[in-house]
């Protein structure tokens, strides 16, 4: 089994998210339903998220918060050519900003800690608790060989490897990295059933129910195709509107390019992309962090070139197994990376821009916002109209957590090794 198939039927997600008392309406989770039977809504990511974890909104607009790993490096900002004398020996250090975070380097560092110059194996104790970024130091404290090839360059990357305490020593500084905060909005999402000539005097006519379930599913497909897409291709926006803002829901391409547009990969057309300088980092960039398999949902094209390209089983890249999984067809994909798992998507097809574009969603770090679930509101034509309507509704957001798990590629037409 994939763990994607794992992850969707686990304790946490097996049950209906209604019997769980979460905010979930019961058409959510007919999308799968209808997967299963071949009438492929075209809202896959939707419909799985009735097997996942939800979370109620209280406003359009909601936050949440997160931070990186703790730092465990800093940069040398000065360069120092003269290697140490002895081991042991004593000296000073000028650091700068920690690598990717952009706070002051030296207030992670206390006495006794060690430190790795990673660019020449220098080992490094820190002496004395620093109150600048100039940092006192007794140079390679471990060994007396190979001194000559200790020099420090700016830009070398002292790794900090652990904190030694002194017997009875006094607790070091506390510190702490002030998280990020995130915000995407709840979007309300509208689609209208409407019957004409449908009453007989004021009751509804009798041979109405055909026609009216025809257009309920037809207004279903199109409410979940707007959500689907905006959860994927989605823009995050408030717009001034004629009652108040209208509110656009930020999905995985928008997460991806705010946050780590490294994530995203230009497949290059009919030229193709190569292996070894583009799928391979970009591969690394998201499969690395997060859950260890994710779910790619993909266009007919994006798909065939991949299944083929792992089909050759090359590089590292293997076809492990394939399975149905609440009637999505997933193929199970070993990379140099971890697990990732195909899966087609209809609404990738549909619109024929979309066919050679690919989501990687990590399930583990994507959760649905809801103000209101999505329901069906009868009875809403204007009194004394010919004509009957109903309305399906939803008020919905997409809360994507550690957009550094997630990926999209579009253009992916070749493979080039």
């Amino acid at each position: 089994m994939s763990a994607i198939a794992g992850i969707l039927s686990d304790s946490n997600g097996s049950q209906s998210l209604d019997n769980k008392g979460d905010l979930v309406g019961e058409y959510q989770e007919t999308i799968l339903v209808r997967n299963s039977k071949g009438i492929n809504a075209g809202s896959t990511l939707f419909g799985l998220m009735a097997r996942l974890k939800a979370e109620p909104a209280e406003n359009n607009e909601f936050n949440w918060f997160e931070r990186d790993p703790v730092a465990r490096q800093i940069l040398v900002a000065t360069t120092n050519s003269t290697p140490p004398v002895s081991q042991g020996a004593s000296g000073t250090i000028v650091v700068e900003f920690t690598s990717g975070q952009g706070d002051a380097a030296w207030p992670y560092l206390n006495a006794n800690n060690v430190l790795r110059n990673m660019r020449t194996g220098e080992m490094i104790q820190v002496s004395a608790t620093p109150t600048t970024n100039t940092i006192s130091v007794n140079r390679s404290f471990n060994t007396s060989t190979g001194l000559s090839g200790f020099t420090l360059t700016a830009g070398d990357v002292l790794a900090i490897i652990t904190l030694g305490q002194d017997e009875g020593a006094l607790p070091v500084r506390a510190l702490y990295e002030a998280p990020q905060v995130l915000t995407n909005y709840v979007q309300t999402f509208n689609s209208v059933v409407e019957l004409t000539n449908a009453f007989k005097a004021n009751k509804l006519r009798s041979d109405a129910a055909g026609p009216l379930k025809t257009r309920r599913i037809q207004a279903l497909e199109r409410i979940a195709k707007d959500i689907e897409m905006a959860f994927l291709v989605g823009t995050k926006q408030r717009l001034a509107g004629t009652n108040g803002y209208v509110y656009l829901t930020g999905g995985v391409k928008d997460a991806v390019d705010t946050a780590v547009p490294g994530n995203a990969l230009n497949g290059g057309g009919s030229g193709g992309v190569s292996l070894s300088t583009g799928v391979m980092p970009w591969l690394q960039n998201f499969m690395t962090v997060g859950s260890d398999a994710k779910l790619a949902l993909c266009g007919p094209t994006a798909y065939s070139v991949f299944s083929t390209f792992a089909n050759s089983a090359t590089n590292g890249f293997r076809i492990m197994n394939q399975e149905n999984v609440f009637g999505m067809n997933i193929t199970a994909i070993n990379t140099p990376f971890g697990e990732l798992d195909l899966a087609f998507h209809p609404a990738l097809k549909e619109i024929p821009s979309f066919v050679d574009w690919m989501f990687v969603v990590d399930l583990a770090h994507v959760m649905q916002k809801t103000l209101e679930p999505l329901f069906l509101e009868p009875n809403i034509q204007t009194p004394g109209q010919d004509s009957y309507k109903e309305q399906f509704r939803a008020k919905l957001g997409l809360k994507l957590r550690f957009a550094n798990a997630f990926g999209y590629a579009y253009s992916l037409d070749k493979i080039t090794a």
